[in-house]
């Protein structure tokens, strides 16, 4: 098996606390195992190169029986071993770092290329793209520019995952491809018609891995190698920064259970946040007294991979289930399997439409479920794995493989409207993580090839 080179974390203990630390991460290493054996090989859905992807899980377990064994034999020789732990009310600031001043990445080059949707047809439930462009959607993707990926420590490009929108505001999450650690996000407006950075954060020892926003905040969902350092309970953590429109300031970190934290949403009925974190995680929920953020509640749910709100429901999903839980407790209800499953536990996202039935995108298709019985109400093969699913004014956003699919529920049924191929125009490898819908404004993060900035209007 291969490891990181930070092995054995170092301890200041006496010989009881360190059998104790010893024993909770050998019950730890015992989940990590079931849940490697029950689940296989466990992916990030964010991820492409597979190989890199299986080390980085290898490296967010703490708890590994060779270091366990060897604080056993520390035990045994009574050697004493130090460690510096910072104090989380100060630790906040050292793993998030605002920039207001960021250096500029925009990318201003081919502005005013235009993308058109091409018409699609649905046969045996599998699209195909025509070469006419889509009446039933008559629209076009004018490109006003990118933002390359921010920079890490190692002088390595970050690969841009998620865009959140609040006000006349974006931000953008990154991460460190492959078994390496390190994020960010960048806030950008559009100003003159054209995409400005505004300000920025690093998080050198932390991958950003989701974003969201709500009550005057941005909620950054994080891996954080340097957790033991500021005794969280593992790597997987949220971090909360404050807006003053495109400005930050007072960042917190909330502790999760589990080693990735994998969706964090903001639930504006109730001021409540809800983060999904997958092996040995599940649900957590934070909230505010005043400013000061805290962790309430907690709901073991393996392989948590998003969260949805369906009318007034919390829903919680992974690859091969949904679960419904208590919007103060977290506790779960209603338990259901997905009609069709996906064969990795993390692969799946997930919407619910505005009468509480879910869609359902995995390495297989994006399927239509009804809420209450869990049913299979349809299912379309888009060709490529999707990646995120979005619904605004009844149109359904689908990212899948290099493409943008349009799509709308009729009489229970999938119709795909239009889809467009950013490959085909802007050439070379492209792979849409992510896309986000804001107003007018068309956001597509693309990993190490940054994001891009469109304008949607009709053809």
């Amino acid at each position: 098996m291969l490891l990181k080179n930070r092995i054995i974390p170092q301890h200041k203990s006496t010989v009881p606390q360190l059998y104790a630390i010893i024993k909770h991460r050998l019950n730890r290493l015992e989940g990590y195992f079931k849940g490697f054996e029950k689940f296989g090989t466990i992916f990030s859905y964010r991820k492409t190169d597979y190989i890199n992807l299986k080390l980085k899980e290898m490296s967010k377990n703490k708890y590994l029986l060779v270091a366990s064994l060897l604080l056993t034999a520390t035990i045994y020789s009574c050697k004493k071993e130090t460690q510096e732990v910072v104090a989380k009310e100060d630790g906040a600031s050292n793993i998030i770092k605002i920039n207001s001043n960021p250096t500029n990445r925009v990318d201003l080059s081919n502005e005013g290329l235009t993308l058109d949707f091409q018409a699609a047809t649905e046969t045996n439930g599998k699209v195909a793209t025509l070469a006419a462009t889509a009446p039933e959607f008559p629209y076009q993707l004018v490109f006003k520019g990118k933002i390359n990926p921010q920079i890490g420590a190692s002088n390595n490009a970050l690969s841009a995952l998620e865009v959140s929108a609040y006000g006349n505001y974006y931000a953008i999450a990154y991460q460190t491809p492959g078994s390496a650690y390190g994020g960010g996000v960048d806030v950008i407006q559009i100003q003159s018609g054209a995409p400005q950075l505004i300000s920025s954060v690093s998080t050198p020892d932390a991958d950003v891995t989701c974003i969201n926003n709500g009550g005057g905040r941005l909620y950054l969902g994080m891996d954080l190698r340097t957790f033991e350092s500021y005794s969280y309970p593992a790597p997987a953590v949220v971090g909360i920064v404050k807006t003053n429109g495109g400005s930050l300031e007072d960042p917190q970190v909330v502790g999760l259970e589990g080693y990735s934290t994998k969706d964090v949403k903001y639930n504006a009925q109730n001021g409540k946040v809800y983060a999904a974190s997958s092996t040995n995680g599940g649900v957590s929920i934070i909230s505010f007294t005043g400013q000061k953020a805290s962790r309430i509640a907690f709901q073991s749910y393996g392989g948590a991979r998003s969260i949805t709100f369906s009318n007034n429901d919390i829903i919680a999903t992974n690859g091969y289930s949904y679960t419904t839980l208590d919007a103060n407790t977290a506790a779960q209800s209603t338990y259901q399997w997905w009609p069709i499953q996906s064969n990795e536990v993390n692969i799946g996202s997930v919407a619910s439409l505005t009468n509480g039935n879910f869609l359902f995108g995995n390495n297989y298709y994006l399927i239509h479920v009804n809420k209450a019985n869990g049913q299979l109400l349809d299912q379309v093969d888009l060709g490529g794995w999707v990646n995120s699913i979005s619904i605004v004014d009844g149109k359904i956003y689908v990212s899948a493989g290099n493409s943008l699919v349009v799509a709308q529920i009729e009489n229970d049924k999938i119709k795909i409207l239009a889809k467009t191929h950013f490959s085909s125009t802007f050439g070379g490898d492209f792979n849409v993580i992510s896309s986000r819908v804001a107003g007018s404004y068309v956001f597509v993060a693309c990993g190490n090839r940054g994001t891009y900035v469109f304008n949607l209007k009709k053809s």
